[in-house]
């Protein structure tokens, strides 16, 4: 698998042009992450297996608590909490390329 940085920011890119697209055509934000989350989660558990799977998903609200843990620390010391990862002005990819179905 080419798994590179820039792979991961061309996914991550996709992955938010899927998310706006289906809030653009009137998807609640709330639903189209469950959503997503679970189709992803599903798939994750096919390719690597159900523990796997949810060793995963325990490593990553790991990481969300350690996330809230700075965020707080942060704020106690009277420091601006740091700007999201994710720069939409960045993203290049059409967000409807999902409605091109090539399957």
């Amino acid at each position: 698998m080419d798994d590179t940085f820039e792979l991961r920011e061309r996914l991550s890119r996709a992955w938010r042009a899927v998310f706006d697209n289906a809030v653009e055509a009137g998807s609640p934000p709330e639903a189209v992450v469950e959503t997503m989350t679970a189709v992803a989660h599903a798939r994750f558990a096919e390719l690597f297996g159900t523990a796997a799977a949810a060793s995963y998903l325990a490593l990553l609200a790991e990481q969300m608590r350690e996330v809230d843990h700075g965020e707080a620390e942060s704020l106690i010391h009277g420091e601006a909490p740091e700007p999201p990862p994710f720069d939409e002005a960045t993203a290049a990819m059409d967000p409807a390329w999902i409605e091109h179905d090539r399957i």
